[in-house]
Formats: C-alpha cells, sequence, structure tokens
C-alpha cells in the first residue's frame, strides 16, 4: 500500500462535501420521493393531504414502485409518527402462521401455543400496520381484517381487543 496515495485519498475524503448536508434542506417527502416530474409532484401533495386524515389507505402500484417507501412517508408526516411503523409481506408467510402474526395468541389457545404473543395490529396500534401484497391472502383471513379495520376491534383468545387506531389499515386508494 503507498502510503502517500492513502494519505492524499483521505485527505480527500475528510474534505468531501456531504450529500447529506445538501438533502438534508429538502421536506422529508422529497427525501423519499426523488425526482421532480408532475407525477411525483402529484404524489406528495396525495401523500401530504393523506397524512394530516385519520383516512385508511390502500396503495396499490406495481412490483417495486416504493409502496412501502410511500406507506412509511405517510407514517411519518402523519401525527402516528411516534408509534411503530411495521411492514408485514403477507406472500412470505404461510397461511397456517398468519392469523396468529397479525392478531397473536394466547397460551394453550390452540396445540402448539405455549406463549402469550402479541399480534402484529395490537403490536401497531397508535402506528401504523403496511401489509404488502395482502391480495395473497386467503378469503377468510382477508374477511378477518376487514371486520378488524371496520370495527376497530377483534376477538383474541376469547376476549375483545379495541385498538385505538387501526387507520393505516383501512382503505384509500393511493396508485403508484
Amino acid at each position: 500500500i503507498n502510503q502517500q496515495h492513502l494519505k492524499l485519498l483521505l485527505e480527500k475524503a475528510l474534505h468531501a462535501p456531504v450529500i447529506e448536508d445538501a438533502v438534508g434542506e429538502k421536506p422529508l417527502e422529497q427525501k423519499l420521493l426523488i425526482g421532480e416530474s408532475k407525477q411525483i409532484q402529484q404524489l406528495r401533495e396525495s401523500i401530504k393531504k393523506i397524512a394530516r386524515s385519520q383516512a385508511p389507505v390502500f396503495i396499490t402500484g406495481e412490483s417495486g414502485t416504493g409502496k412501502e417507501v410511500v406507506a412509511n412517508l405517510i407514517h411519518q408526516l402523519s401525527n402516528r409518527q411516534d408509534g411503530p411503523f411495521i411492514a408485514i409481506n403477507c406472500g412470505a408467510i404461510s397461511e397456517e402462521l398468519m392469523e396468529s402474526e397479525l392478531f397473536g395468541q394466547a397460551k394453550g389457545f390452540f396445540n402448539g401455543a405455549t406463549e402469550h404473543k402479541q399480534g402484529l395490529i395490537q403490536a401497531a396500534d397508535g402506528g401504523s400496520l403496511f401489509l404488502d401484497e395482502i391480495a395473497e391472502l386467503s378469503m377468510a383471513m382477508q374477511a378477518k381484517l376487514l371486520r378488524a379495520v371496520q370495527e376497530k376491534k377483534y376477538v383474541h383468545s376469547e376476549a375483545i381487543k379495541k385498538l385505538k387506531s387501526i387507520s393505516a389499515l383501512s382503505v384509500q386508494v393511493i396508485k403508484i
């Protein structure tokens, strides 16, 4: 290793402008959604409007278009920003585990339930729950989720769990 070359590289690196400083002055929606096209500007405006409301959100778009980025941005700009943002890929979890993952389980509620486990819906209460690939769920599971969203409560181990804010599960369409 040439020490002079290494020293020169280190000096350049220490004096190079930091990209974050230039980006740091931009609003959050411009940091996370890069571009200035008319469509991106409209998307930013839609996100800001939706984030101010308690309206439920349903985000559609092709794979890789940034649905989770949009969901996270809505969360960060909303009054739920101090709560958790939980993202789950519904297509990556088997149908058998999905109900337990979403709604939790109580010890002894079914064979193999050896301990109490909080579900992701309850864990996201007061924050946002992003359900990616929701169409991969069975119709029965989609119906259970819809009921939880509509009634803002769900049945878990023979007790009704009420949710403070489950609006992130509800529906308003943003098409990416």
